[in-house]
């Protein structure tokens, strides 16, 4: 099996695609106690059926499977095919996942009264004489004036989604052809949907996942703090929560993820490609941070229990209004939250050979995430379905997992 690194064009179609759905006893530590069981075992059980099923289809398949469990009946992590020494304190890129500490981030700003997530993104921060967002030429998007804090939180701004569309990738290639380490801001990356007057929908009108929307909203943290979006964050959310194994890379040059790790991969037409290390200035704010399973699946307990700063009246009230996504859809969209019927509240990512996903139901106190390593594009990169097939079976895994352990 032949293993190489990928080419720049491929690179960056593969972290292109960032989460969209298709149709579209509060501790610092998680580890198991006598009064709850250690349920690795069963876990392993469902996750090496599901691999073993999948390497009968796919000899040569580089990459596994993984699953956190966090519950009442006891937490537990197995995995399948990633990494023999795999534990859930290994690094990894948390894609999309991002979104939701991005609200987060923007939830608490509101209940400490520094921002109103009502007001437009044109208007005066709360005790400063200048806007949420720059009077400048690079902020003027199609309907800004018309766009509020709270359009962006629940992807009804109709912001143009530069990373998920051709143009906009066009765009970013033609740069990293250039400059492999260049180091994007969110002024340029917006400064292009500027000049082009692209846009999706006037706000309100519809839903359309935007990558760039929530870029906006990292910046609106920026202005309001006073801080970098990393060092917000941090300060914010990684220190008081203890969430050791979680960083924010910003720049184009920072593109190595810390040991250990998980290594994430494209297998294309029989040869595995390495996708690990990735610019990933591009997605501040919507999908550039990194963690582990034990950080992730801690902090969307916590913050599904108002235990991550931000108060579960803030959390239950807003972050939780998932409201449907279209007519015809059972998936429901808040602030930074996906709701599925009988999952829970969550989100998940896609990107550079690797798909997570994580959802907690509060009302079980149950959290399940699971990931897979590695991209399958058996037939060459037109053809995704194979990849739609392997992330088919992660829902599964999530699902069948849920109603085992804990009944639903």
């Amino acid at each position: 099996m032949k293993k190489s690194h990928l080419s720049t064009n491929l690179i960056i179609l593969l972290f292109s695609g960032l989460f969209v759905v298709n149709a579209c006893k509060k501790s610092t530590d998680y580890k198991a106690t006598p009064d709850k069981p250690d349920i690795s075992v069963t876990l392993n059980q469902m996750v090496t059926e599901t691999y073993d099923d999948y390497m009968a289809k796919y000899p040569g398949f580089p990459g596994g499977f993984a699953i956190q469990v966090l519950s009442a009946r006891g937490d537990g992590f197995a995995q399948q095919g990633v990494d023999p020494s795999l534990t859930n304190r290994y690094h990894f890129r948390a894609q999309s996942t991002t979104k939701t500490i991005t609200a987060a981030g923007i939830m608490l700003l509101h209940q400490q009264g520094l921002l109103d997530f009502r007001q437009l993104i044109t208007d005066t921060i709360p005790g400063t004489d200048y806007p949420y967002l720059p009077a400048t030429p690079d902020y003027d998007i199609p309907y800004k004036d018309q766009i509020t804090i709270w359009d962006l939180l629940t992807h009804r701004a109709g912001v143009w989604d530069l990373v998920n569309t051709e143009i906009g990738q066009a765009f970013l290639d033609s740069i990293l052809l250039e400059n492999p380490n260049h180091t994007f801001s969110i002024d340029e990356l917006t400064r292009f949907i500027a000049e082009y007057q692209l846009s999706h929908f006037a706000p309100g009108e519809s839903w359309h996942y935007s990558n760039s929307g929530y870029q906006l909203l990292a910046k609106i943290i920026e202005r309001v703090s006073g801080k970098t979006y990393r060092q917000f964050l941090t300060d914010e959310f990684v220190i008081p929560l203890g969430l050791t194994d979680t960083s924010f890379p910003d720049q184009g040059s920072d593109q190595t993820i810390p040991g250990p790790f998980v290594d994430s991969w494209a297998w294309v037409e029989g040869q595995s490609y390495n996708l690990t290390e990735q610019n990933m200035s591009p997605n501040v704010g919507e999908g550039n941070m990194i963690t582990s399973a034990r950080d992730m699946s801690k902090f969307y307990q916590l913050l599904l229990k108002g235990e991550a700063r931000v108060d579960i009246a803030h959390v239950s009230k807003y972050m939780m209004d998932c409201r449907l996504i279209s007519p015809i859809s059972t998936v429901g969209y808040g602030t930074g939250l996906f709701h599925y019927v009988n999952l829970g509240y969550g989100h998940g990512g896609d990107g550079a050979g690797f798909t997570i996903r994580c959802f907690t139901d509060p009302y079980s106190e149950f959290t399940v995430l699971g990931f897979f390593n590695c991209w399958n594009y058996k037939e060459g990169l037109g053809d995704r379905s194979y990849f739609n097939e392997t992330d088919e079976l992660l829902w599964n895994l999530l699902y069948r997992v849920k109603g085992e352990i804990a009944g639903y």
